[in-house]
């Protein structure tokens, strides 16, 4: 008996991402399922080893190669936008009477990602939001069946009542196996659409890419990591301070971990964030995640990573493994000194935090301030180290048994795998296209769309 309950579902091919000095490249597919990327979009091959018969989806619209990122500004405040560079004293906010705050936070996801890597976060979006769907599906077809195999058992393992009520027990028994049924094609359904990941590394890109890894997980143990959330200008006379900046922060922890929108077994670089997504730094690509369905992949090459010393007014405890450099006091007069109009002033310790910031001209726009600052200055020369063992090039190419000849445009469609003319026709009940192979005239199969019976026709 075949079955068929769910319409319509993508099966998503793997994905290997492979990672070289040349660039970034991601190869999906292989027989009996392909992708091909051309302009029209990114298509879905998929074929029945030994028919000839295929079927192509589309799961994603037009590319436009030729079109500019989108451009982020973050908003202007009194503050110049070069404290990263000459960083002066920081001090946590005071008052709400002060200038606003300005807050540190990226742009929408639907901004972030890097034009060079669109499509690949398409193919990610559709596998995942796919799978979501069926394995929602597939969650209540469990509880269905246990309830209707329980029914079915209690009469079945008894005497009486399957005797007497002979068209009951049947019906119990068929909806039993409808139950079960459907729980084993779901279940069969939400493998096809699990994305595979496989990643290889060259191993001039693999020994810098571990080594940052080793270098974040040393900088996640730091006594103390924050995330800056807002940031003002003080001033400086009506505060009594010598900072020149203001900022609001949270403290947050740093770990290895992994995304499950990408199926691999090592875990990579998680950095909490506490207004905005989390990251994770992958190998070729940076991970942007603010919920569920909304993430961006953002290539490392367009982000500007800044990190520098500062000295921070710390009222609340330095952290062991932190240096205090100075005293000040919790307010000063325009020399430093103590400003003896205010009783009970007392004295703060000045403490030399590391500062890193992560920009892009999407719109990432992330700030973190760590205790130790050695450890900060180990992981950027790291990550330098890791993203100049590699070109900002990336590429998405689908893979089969039979690949297209180097001749062929972009936009033409994979090969079929049998040679031989092929017969085009559509499902009478669905308007499937099919595309099969003349040596399948004949033969019965399963239209993909619809589940109905096809026999392939003559040409």
């Amino acid at each position: 008996m075949s079955w068929r309950f769910r319409q319509s579902f993508k099966i998503l091919p793997g994905l290997k991402l492979n990672l070289s000095k040349g660039g970034l490249s991601a190869s999906v597919g292989g027989a009996p399922f392909t992708m091909n990327l051309g302009r029209r979009g990114l298509y879905a091959t998929a074929s029945i080893p030994g028919t000839g018969i295929q079927f192509r989806q589309r799961l994603s619209g037009e590319t436009h190669p030729n079109s500019q990122p989108s451009l982020y500004e973050p908003p202007r405040s009194p503050l110049s936008d070069n404290f990263p560079d000459s960083p002066p004293g920081f001090l946590p906010p005071l008052d709400s009477s002060s200038a606003p705050l300005r807050e540190i936070r990226s742009a929408s996801t639907e901004l972030l990602t890097s034009e060079s890597l669109k499509e690949l976060k398409n193919l990610i979006q559709t596998a995942y939001e796919e799978h979501e769907e069926i394995s929602g599906e597939f969650s209540k077809a469990k509880k269905e069946n246990a309830r209707a195999t329980a029914r079915f058992n209690s009469w079945d393992n008894g005497f009486l009542l399957k005797k007497i009520f002979k068209n009951s027990f049947a019906v119990r028994k068929t909806e039993a196996e409808i139950a079960t049924a459907r729980a084993s094609e779901l279940e069969e359904q939400l493998r096809l659409t699990t994305i595979s990941t496989q990643v290889e590394l060259a191993k001039e890109q693999a020994e810098p890419f571990f080594r940052m890894r080793d270098e974040f997980t040393a900088l996640a143990e730091c006594a103390a990591v924050w995330d800056v959330k807002a940031d003002r200008a003080t001033d400086k006379f009506r505060e009594r301070t010598i900072a020149s900046r203001t900022v609001s922060r949270d403290r947050i922890g740093f770990s290895l971990g992994s995304c499950d929108l990408i199926q691999w077994e090592q875990e990579v670089p998680h950095l909490q964030n506490v207004n905005g997504g989390d990251i994770f730094l992958y190998p070729g690509f940076i991970l942007y995640r603010a919920s569920k369905t909304a993430f961006s992949v953002i290539n490392f090459h367009d982000v500007k990573l800044t990190a520098v010393p500062v000295k921070f007014h710390e009222e609340d405890g330095v952290p062991s493994d932190s240096k205090t450099i100075g005293q000040t006091w919790a307010k000063t007069n325009k020399d430093g000194s103590r400003d003896k109009r205010f009783a009970g002033n007392y004295q703060i310790p000045i403490a030399l935090y590391g500062d890193l910031t992560l920009k892009s001209e999407t719109g990432l726009w992330e700030e973190f301030q760590f205790s130790n600052t050695d450890r900060l200055d180990r992981f950027v020369k790291s990550w330098n180290t890791f993203v100049a063992s590699f070109d900002d090039k990336i590429s998405l190419v689908f893979t089969q048994e039979n690949p297209v000849p180097p001749e062929a445009s972009p936009e033409t469609p994979p090969p079929p795998i049998l040679v031989g003319t092929d017969i085009h026709f559509e499902c009478d009940s669905c308007h499937q296209p099919i595309e099969v192979n003349v040596e399948a005239v004949g033969q019965e199969f399963r239209c993909p769309g619809c589940g109905g019976k096809l026999v392939v026709p003559a040409p």
